[in-house]
């Protein structure tokens, strides 16, 4: 009767904490979609996990094709600050995408009609906030891979050679065999079979360390499918009753087929999922304990790796697909966050024309417009505002191809593949001077225009940073003057700051002139931060001096050496 008792009360507990644990988690989910709506458009940063972002390129490397935004590039423009910042996605395969997106900006190949398509799906799930927080929360239930990337994961999978499963239904059959001797001999047969359990525990720690790798990656495919299959239910009971499909369910439809082709995964899970999780209850110290003695989940192990690697093609597609989608997720809550935006107009018989443009890691950043179609020359002193033009121009052209988002009130552009030979430094490890590094960054430039990559439709758009800034002032000018011409003669668009106003009227046939100036009175220096038309005609550096309190005698004799070299064309000798 004891008996009876204690198991009524076991199930009566287990029951209730099961049925804890499925309120709590209900619970977690509700709180989770009312912070979904409630931050929808809030700026948030995530380069706070750098181990999860170490490999954040892997999708990108095996996507790649032709032209991409290359490392000196990325790193001059600091785009991994800026993907951090659009980066509103919740899983693994939303923020390889989006990284995709940005490393390889969307070229001109036809595909008006997929940008159309583009547009309408962002705007129909910025618009229905149930559809948009039930896809977030699907995507945070399928979360990230961890440490590597899902590719990574499948490359490891090639490392544990052929498996199978004889010794794990042999040792199944022994407990048979033990049973069956415990009939005759029960003290032999218990014995024997707490043998096979020693046995089955050790093997068991061992083959499931080898494992453990590797189950992370399972965990997140099943994850992941699940997701998948989660979404493809919504958008189905979504249209019940409402006839005809919209947009998002006819894609989440076009996910079908791969779903299905992947069951020979999903048939091996039962025993998997929740595998690399330690959630400590009793009915989960139990199920590890029967794993331990039966090996039922390194024989799923080791057949739903066969599935994997028989289905890595399949998984690729849905990757892809679901990855997409959450990147219009992304791309919707980006824009949501932003004080203004446009969805840019691209034309291949245009320069660059922006209305009210913005960096978008600046806050209360000074807006700039602009129209160019040939290129431009910008001077003024440092600090004034150059760089940062420049590297608004440069990301803003990037998020409008990337993203089909400008941060501008308007802006029309070509489609331009961008380089830069911005934020270099000297190369401690090769022993390059800054000189060198710098002449290296724009012979790649030269060599990609050498190379046929600048044609009709995809532009080379180049930003330099004060060109050659490594060297003498005499060759700096001869040689910038050169590269530079180079550039308009083959019909780069070239975006340049400097502070040699030479260079001004040296090419003044071939670049137009912006500039940015600031105001020095009592005392204090004011930038503006506002572009202007025409080269800078201030000369504040030795003003700088003086405010920072050098002698009199060297301020006075700077400005009379200045004056004179810009009134004669000639130094002179100063005065003792």
């Amino acid at each position: 009767m004891e008996v009876i008792v204690f198991l009524v009360v076991l199930v009566v507990f287990l029951i209730a904490f099961y049925v804890k644990g499925a309120l709590d988690e209900k619970n977690r989910k509700r709180r989770f979609m009312e912070e979904l709506r409630k931050n929808y458009g809030k700026p948030r940063m995530h380069m706070d996990n750098p181990e999860r972002y170490a490999n954040l390129g892997q999708y990108y490397e095996k996507h790649k094709t032709g032209y991409a935004v290359d490392d000196i590039t990325w790193n001059d423009l600091a785009m991994d600050q800026v993907y951090s910042r659009v980066n509103y996605t919740h899983s693994a395969c939303g923020e390889e995408y989006l990284y995709y997106r940005l490393r390889c900006p969307e070229q001109m190949s036809g595909e008006e009609a997929l940008s159309v398509q583009e547009e309408a799906l962002i705007r129909y799930l910025q618009e229905h906030e149930k559809e948009r927080v039930e896809l977030q929360m699907q995507f945070s239930q399928i979360g990230y891979t961890g440490k590597y990337s899902l590719y990574q994961y499948l490359e490891f999978l090639e490392n544990l050679g052929e498996r199978n499963n004889k010794k794990h239904y042999a040792a199944l059959a022994a407990y048979l065999l033990t049973a069956g001797i415990a009939v005759f001999a029960p003290s032999v047969g218990i014995t024997a079979a707490l043998a096979v359990m020693i046995y089955q525990i050790f093997s068991y720690l061992k083959e499931r360390g080898e494992n453990e790798p590797y189950l992370v990656s399972f965990s997140f495919i099943l994850r992941f499918i699940a997701g998948a299959q989660n979404l493809l239910q919504s958008g189905r009971v979504q249209n019940n009753g409402t006839g005809k499909q919209s947009d998002l369910q006819d894609y989440l439809s076009g996910m079908q087929e791969h779903i299905k082709n992947l069951r020979s995964i999903t048939r091996h899970s039962l025993f998997l999922n929740g595998e690399n999780s330690n959630q400590g209850d009793p009915l989960s110290i139990v199920s590890d304990y029967l794993k331990m003695i039966t090996h039922v989940n390194l024989i799923e192990f080791n057949r739903m790796l066969l599935a994997v690697r028989a289905s890595k093609e399949e998984l690729d597609r849905l990757y892809t697909k679901m990855g997409y989608l959450e990147y219009l997720l992304c791309v919707g809550e980006y824009r949501k966050s932003l004080p203004w935006y446009c969805v840019p107009e691209f034309d291949e018989h245009t320069g660059i024309k922006c209305e009210k443009l913005y960096h978008p890691l600046i806050e209360q950043a000074v807006a700039c417009s602009f129209s160019e179609d040939r290129g431009i020359l910008v001077t003024g002193s440092n600090a004034s505002g150059k760089s940062t033009f420049l590297k608004s121009v440069a990301v803003n052209v990037i998020l409008s191809q990337a993203m089909h988002t400008a941060l501008a009130e308007n802006m029309k552009l070509a489609h331009y593949r961008i380089y830069s030979s911005m934020a270099l430094r000297d190369d401690l490890d090769s022993g390059d001077s800054y000189y060198m590094v710098e002449i290296r960054a724009l012979k790649r430039i030269i060599d990609a225009i050498d190379n046929g990559q600048n044609t009709a439709g995809n532009r080379i758009l180049c930003f330099v940073d004060e060109v050659l800034r490594g060297t003498n002032t005499v060759e700096r000018i001869a040689a910038s003057t050169q590269i530079m011409k180079y550039f308009y003669d083959r019909n780069v668009f070239c975006f340049a700051a400097t502070h040699d106003i030479e260079l001004t009227h040296l090419l003044q046939d071939e670049y137009h002139n912006f500039h940015f100036e600031e105001d020095v009175t009592d005392g204090d220096i004011h930038f503006n931060y506002e572009l202007r038309e025409g080269r800078a005609t201030t000369r504040n550096a030795i003003k700088l001096l003086e405010i920072m309190g050098y002698e009199k005698r060297i301020i006075d004799e700077a400005q009379n050496m200045a004056a004179e070299f810009v009134r004669t064309g000639k130094w002179r000798e100063s005065q003792s």
